[in-house]
């Protein structure tokens, strides 16, 4: 497989006859901004999200050692995936940049993706994914999203409060 053929993914969303690549990086050498690239996925379960993730990216970043994430966004995960022959550490933290996630690889070289909510449907995604995959984009991720502040406080404040009731049902 090529870059462009990694870098463009050959996981494809149909809905409504449209080819809409769930994933999408910046061209190697052109990484600037808040993020370098985007992703698109299927629900907030991140255990079986990123698996496919981990195996798309590999073929830039070779092995992924971990993948850091807001863990108010997503549902409870564990602290480790086997991924091929590899544990990749799953490393959730509140103070994490939201909608986002890190993926480093065992040398320390790291990617940051915007994470578009998989609740958008296929025609605002694939402009977002594009938008910030674009070479030389600089656009921050709220702008990226179309957050406003007081939009951005709002969420804020409800994956705390999700994070909350998940940890006391919990217990």
């Amino acid at each position: 497989m090529t870059l462009g053929q990694a870098r463009n993914s050959s996981r494809w969303d149909t809905t409504r006859g449209i080819r809409a690549p769930r994933f999408r990086l910046k061209p190697t050498g052109h990484a600037s901004g808040y993020v370098d690239g985007a992703w698109w996925p299927r629900s907030d379960d991140l255990m079986t999200q990123l698996p496919d993730l981990i195996a798309d990216l590999s073929m830039r970043l070779g092995a992924i050692s971990c993948v850091k994430y807001n863990n108010t966004e997503w549902r409870a995960t564990s602290a480790g995936l086997v991924s091929g022959a590899r544990v990749v550490r799953l490393d959730g933290d509140r103070g994490h940049p939201p909608n986002t996630v890190e993926v480093l690889d065992c040398q320390g070289d790291k990617l940051a993706l915007l994470v578009v909510p998989f609740q958008l449907g296929p025609d605002q995604a694939h402009a977002i994914v594009t938008a910030a995959a674009a070479p030389g984009d600089v656009s921050s991720v709220d702008t990226l999203l179309m957050i406003s502040a007081k939009d951005r406080e709002s969420r804020t404040k409800r994956s705390a409060a999700r994070a909350r009731w998940e940890f006391a049902t919990r217990l």
